[in-house]
């Protein structure tokens, strides 16, 4: 991919908040709209699309379809892209006049055998001839009213299209968009707590978060993090299991916390610790998690490049940052059980800072938001360091099932 297009992905949700697709957010740093699918190119689109949609999804890989805007001028064309049809929804974006040029067009690309969604929809009349050939109709729910968003459902079900709610900023938005029929759903809901009255973290999460705080410390020793690891049975066993796994190809079994904590190093105990405490949400999404670590990857390999940044407290920044939403359990409350250092707390709560930057940042980043970044980090240094973050991500999952 070119060093000069911003690019990020959104996840895509079933009925069941199972990711079943991502849309492809991209721009390039003039402001344009490229087309990253072009005839002649089709083998690095296949990259760039394994790049960005292959997770770690019921304990294998597996590689989602895609959703990438096409511009007027792609659709057009007389050029069909040679690219896995199973792998790619192409949207239709809003605006663009229904003519018979572009009746034409949408039906050359699903006569191809070519999914096709309209993004952004607000019907008229002039569209029936364009919602007889598309598979998916987007809606966006900050563009519309309640009663305009119920009215839009209801013209639509004459056509035989999949309804795709976007934007969703709450549960109670899904649930409601569920209630109307909608099957697709795409938004943050899921990075926003479900606060629960009176609930209390528990001595095992506790101890996690002790744990993680301490592994923010740059200068932490393998003998502290083994004093806490100590504190929870769960943790200490699963730590054992870990290193005595096919992973690590031991020539001797080891049966003790200070050996295992000592072998692993801080570094990998950090990941591992993430994952375990991640791994015992199972009311949780398994995107929720993805978009925790790539969150918390960023950020350290972000920090690396930067002289009076640790890459260590920077990862444990980015997952604190989840963790309300992890815990359901407001970012004040969890900060008030472990010690973090003022400037990470700072960050943390108010975007303040250094760290804050960084952190606000790589959000900007993650949620396609290119208008907020700021110049201290290069459009290729953020590029390079979320596609590695992507990548590292889809590994380290496929472990935790150790």
């Amino acid at each position: 991919m070119a060093q000069d297009i911003l690019m990020a992905r959104q996840p895509i949700y079933d009925i069941n908040l199972n990711v079943v697709a991502y849309e492809l957010l991209y721009r390039d740093t003039n402001n344009q709209a490229p087309c990253l699918i072009t005839d002649g190119n089709s083998a690095t689109s296949q990259v760039l699309l394994n790049n960005y949609t292959s997770i770690c999804q019921s304990k294998k890989i597996t590689t989602l379809p895609a959703f990438i805007n096409l511009t007027k001028e792609m659709i057009e064309s007389e050029n069909i892209p040679e690219i896995s049809r199973k792998h790619i929804v192409f949207e239709i974006l809003e605006g663009m006049e229904v003519d018979d040029e572009l009746i034409a067009s949408v039906r050359r690309y699903t006569e191809a055998g070519y999914r096709m969604a309209l993004d952004d929809f607000i019907y008229t009349p002039e569209y029936d001839p364009i919602l007889e050939l598309v598979h998916i109709v987007k809606l966006d729910l900050l563009a519309m009213t309640n009663q305009q968003l119920a009215e839009h459902t209801q013209l639509l079900r004459r056509f035989n299209v999949i309804l795709l709610a976007e934007k969703i900023e709450t549960l109670e938005e899904f649930n409601r968009c569920k209630a109307l029929g909608f099957k697709l759903f795409q938004g943050y809901f899921l990075c926003k707590p479900q606060l629960v009255e009176g609930r209390k973290l528990n001595s095992n999460e506790i101890v996690m978060l002790e744990l993680l705080a301490l592994l923010a410390d740059p200068n932490v020793t393998t003998v502290a993090v083994s004093q806490i690891v100590k504190k929870d049975p769960q943790l200490t066993l699963k730590i054992i299991r870990i290193v005595n796994s096919p992973l690590f190809n031991l020539i001797r079994k080891i049966d003790s916390i200070d050996e295992a904590v000592t072998m692993l190093g801080t570094a990998e105990i950090k990941r591992w610790c993430t994952l375990i405490a991640f791994s015992g949400e199972k009311s949780k999404s398994d995107e929720l998690t993805r978009h925790t670590l790539v969150r918390a990857r960023m950020c350290e390999l972000l920090a690396d490049t930067q002289p009076h940044l640790s890459g260590s407290s920077a990862f444990m920044m980015g997952i604190f940052a989840g963790l309300d939403a992890l815990l359901n359990t407001p970012k004040e409350e969890i900060l008030k059980q472990v010690f973090l250092s003022e400037e990470l707390e700072n960050a943390i709560q108010e975007g303040r800072g250094v760290y804050g930057e960084l952190l606000t940042t790589v959000n900007c980043f993650i949620h396609g938001d290119w208008d907020a970044l700021v110049s201290t980090y290069p459009t290729q240094h953020l590029n390079e360091a979320y596609q590695e973050s992507l990548t590292w991500v889809k590994e380290t999952m496929d472990k935790v099932a150790v």
